[in-house]
């Protein structure tokens, strides 16, 4: 599971890589469950042998889904608000959803389902149909065409397998948090950021927003390489936490010449 890891709000800034456009096509209204909104987006991916496909009331958040390198439901659970997911089965069949409103969610299924979902392509690389339900209170007329997505290649150019400067910067980071030093933690933010902390170290708050850093990230970090795209990189690392290995993914920015941390994600 994905948990971005990040101590309070001046660590959250997240910056990403541009993406190029996928071509996907989604319309329509949902209402079930709760979950009720006008259909903006849609992303397909496997999961397994079925394939999920989430409807969403706005456009898919690919910067941030791309960060990991693959595509799933993990990123769609990450967008706030409502979203309505199908899940078809390898013979195509279906009677199962996922479902957020934004406040809570959940699974359902139920034979009611069976006959809403028409699919008009359902290859490897792609999906389609219609999804026309009225069952009780829950309603549905959607249309959609989108690319069924997996491994996901990142704009930009590889960086060298110890990340060079950008993964210099990242593991000045970590070093900082493992040995409780916030001075030099701050040594690693962007001047913006520093600002930030500089404020917070004023009003007293400095204190226990390190602490909740340090208790949400790895130790004994080590760079493994990573992509950048002008003046921003994304670098993936390997450490440890509560014992167990984890994978992450930390983002840096280039200001004035200089790469400093800007937050990051492990899973």
């Amino acid at each position: 599971m994905n948990r971005v890891k990040t101590g309070g709000a001046m660590f959250a800034v997240m910056v990403a890589a541009a993406v190029p456009a996928v071509l996907a096509d989604a319309k329509g209204r949902v209402n079930v469950k709760g979950a009720s909104f006008t259909v903006a987006d849609a992303v397909a991916y496997k999961d397994d042998d079925n394939i999920e496909v989430a409807l969403l009331p706005a456009a898919f958040n690919r910067k941030d889904a791309v960060k990991d390198r693959k595509i799933d439901s993990f990123d769609v659970m990450r967008m706030s608000g409502a979203h309505v997911t199908l899940v078809v089965r390898p013979d195509g069949s279906f009677n199962c959803i996922n479902f957020s409103t934004g406040q809570g969610g959940g699974s359902s299924c139920t034979g009611d389902y069976e006959t809403a979902l028409t699919l008009t392509t359902r290859t490897a690389t792609r999906v389609a149909g219609t999804f026309r339900l009225k069952a009780g209170s829950d309603t549905a007329d959607v249309t959609f065409d989108v690319p069924v997505e997996g491994e996901v290649a990142r704009a930009g150019t590889a960086l060298p397998p110890d990340g060079g400067e950008p993964g210099r910067a990242v593991l000045a980071h970590f070093g900082a948090i493992e040995k409780n030093d916030f001075k030099a933690l701050k040594a690693t933010a962007s001047p913006e950021r520093q600002a930030m902390m500089t404020e917070a170290e004023k009003s007293g708050e400095a204190k226990e927003m390190f602490k909740m850093l340090r208790d949400f990230s790895p130790r004994k970090v080590r760079v493994v390489g990573g992509t950048v795209d002008g003046d921003s990189a994304l670098v993936d690392y390997e450490g440890v936490e509560d014992g167990k290995p984890v994978q992450g993914t930390a983002e840096v920015m280039r200001v004035g010449g200089k790469w400093y941390f800007e937050g990051s994600s492990s899973r």
